[in-house]
């Protein structure tokens, strides 16, 4: 048990010995009191419980739900990108990209524009390699934007080189 547990026990005890002292005087106010007390601190003792064994249920629940897609996911400019390593090449899924690029077109058009480096992924995700990513933001219009350059920039240094490694050390 807590201090602060301990406390608020100590305090009930006092106030329910008082009260009781009074209702044996012929007051019938402090069974009320009494009673109405005992109450609350079993409703604050039943709140802290389940509050103790949901936020353990909530953690299991998280770790179950999200333990499939730990380590694939990575965030750009508050967008999350799903990214996947098939041991080959790094695929990062397009409407992450078209997110991250402010842009509202067909999956097909981006596909399209990476000719031979796109697939679908089991869940039926467009995917895009990112070396061809890499390449677009390299020669779209607007790339010497500031942001497109952050991307470009993030896209190697995060994803692209880091999987190199790990390539080459295998």
């Amino acid at each position: 048990m807590n201090s602060r547990a301990g406390w608020a026990v100590v305090i009930g005890l006092v106030i329910a010995t008082v009260l009781g002292w009074s209702s044996l005087l012929g007051s019938h106010l402090g069974i009320s009191v009494l009673l109405i007390t005992v109450v609350c601190a079993g409703a604050v003792g039943g709140l802290w419980w389940l509050l103790q064994r949901t936020s353990d249920a909530r953690a299991a629940l998280r770790e179950k739900l999200a333990g499939a897609d730990e380590g694939q996911h990575h965030e750009f400019d508050g967008v999350t990108l799903r990214v996947e390593d098939d041991g080959r090449h790094v695929w990062l899924d397009g409407p992450g990209l078209l997110r991250v690029l402010r842009r509202r077109e067909p999956e097909e058009a981006l596909a399209a524009r990476h000719t031979g480096a796109w697939r679908r992924n089991e869940q039926g995700l467009l995917m895009l390699r990112v070396d061809a990513v890499i390449a677009y933001l390299a020669s779209m219009p607007g790339r010497d934007e500031p942001r497109m350059q952050k991307l470009r920039r993030y896209l190697e240094r995060d994803l692209l080189y880091p999987a190199q490694r790990r390539r080459e050390r295998a």
